[in-house]
């Protein structure tokens, strides 16, 4: 079973994810319902989310999924701390605006200002759930950049003296430079950037999803996806009502197609959060801002949405130099299998 909230859980109650056999879930779904978190109507943030040790999984998964979206909460705060210049008061308001149940109170503004960015939980052995969810999706072919690059992030953080000796050698770093907007252009900005975090929470749920999907279609677990989406509306880091109502009204539907891109109305958010998402990162980058899991998402949009990739030329550089064979275009796209076509580029 895999449970969330944190230390706070143990008074506030946690959100459980439960996996085994339906007998064994029978017996214990009445206590853990009382232990668990609960909504304003009394409904508990736990349900059987599958057999065999799909609780596990999707826990581990639901933190791949958090390192994304905590990524990108960060990549904006420091867009707003050091690119356009806002006090510690001014960012907590601006959160407060994106959602009225903000997370920080004011002792906690104050706090930011001495905490350092070393987080060490992937590399001292306290957390290992966010290597395994990037390993999962390596392992089961399936592109989950927001989520990936997220954890490489963390993993630089980690290694604080390391970096301190690559800004000797590169004789200074290359610091987040102040975005310079005007008061009326700050507001505008301030909304792209929500709709950027918002584009990719939301692309962080679909890439967690396709692996929780891929894993689910080889152990045969059977997972209930309206359970899950309930498990994570509460006591847990992911809580988004937004996207978890949209997710609940897709899988009520019967045979739902489980890659959430197939999905017009994610396509839908996502193609409209597009413009703000590329604007943010088009200043970031021209403005040295860190921005991991923004940018990524927005190449992950391009390159899933895209016929044309570059890869094109790559598949003819592996064949070019290992026979590793290639498809034509003529042939239809098919299944991710080894080609049936083969070019001698030059004279043996």
């Amino acid at each position: 079973m895999g449970v969330s909230g944190g230390y706070q859980a143990a008074r506030r109650g946690p959100s459980m994810c439960p996996g085994g056999e339906e007998r064994a879930l029978d017996i214990v779904m009445p206590l853990l319902q009382k232990v668990a978190a609960k909504d304003s109507q009394g409904n508990p943030y736990v349900a059987k989310a599958g057999t065999g040790g799909s609780g596990h999984y999707v826990k581990m998964i639901h933190n791949g999924i958090e390192h994304g979206m905590m990524s990108a909460l960060a990549e904006s705060w420091q867009i707003m701390k050091l690119g356009l210049g806002m006090t510690y008061e001014e960012v907590a308001n601006e959160y407060d605006r994106w959602n009225k149940d903000g997370e920080l109170d004011d002792q906690g503004r104050h706090v930011l200002s001495i905490v350092e960015d070393k987080v060490v939980q992937d590399v001292d052995g306290t957390e290992g759930t966010g290597i395994w969810s990037q390993l999962e999706a390596v392992r089961l072919h399936v592109p989950a950049p927001s989520l990936t690059t997220a954890h490489f992030i963390r993993l630089a953080s980690a290694f604080r003296a390391d970096r301190k000796q690559v800004k000797d050698a590169f004789g200074g770093q290359f610091p987040v430079r102040e975005w310079g907007e005007a008061e009326g252009d700050k507001k505008s900005i301030l909304e792209s950037l929500r709709r950027a975090i918002y584009a990719t929470f939301l692309a962080s749920f679909v890439e967690g999803i396709n692996i929780i999907d891929q894993a689910d279609q080889e152990n045969q677990w059977n997972i209930d996806y309206s359970a899950v989406v309930q498990i994570w509306r509460n006591g847990c880091i992911i809580k988004a009502d937004y996207i978890t109502d949209m997710l609940a009204d897709i899988f009520k539907q019967p045979k739902v197609d489980l890659d959430l891109l197939h999905n017009k109305r994610v396509a839908r958010e996502l193609k409209q959060a597009f413009p703000a998402l590329k604007e943010i990162v088009m200043k970031g980058v021209e403005h040295d801002a860190i921005i991991p899991s923004l940018s990524a998402t927005l190449e992950f949009l391009k390159y899933s949405t895209n016929t044309i990739l570059p890869t094109q030329f790559y598949e003819a550089q592996l064949d070019y130099f290992g026979k590793h064979m290639f498809d034509l275009k003529s042939e239809g796209a098919g299944k991710p299998e080894t080609g049936k076509h083969h070019f001698e580029w030059k004279l043996a």
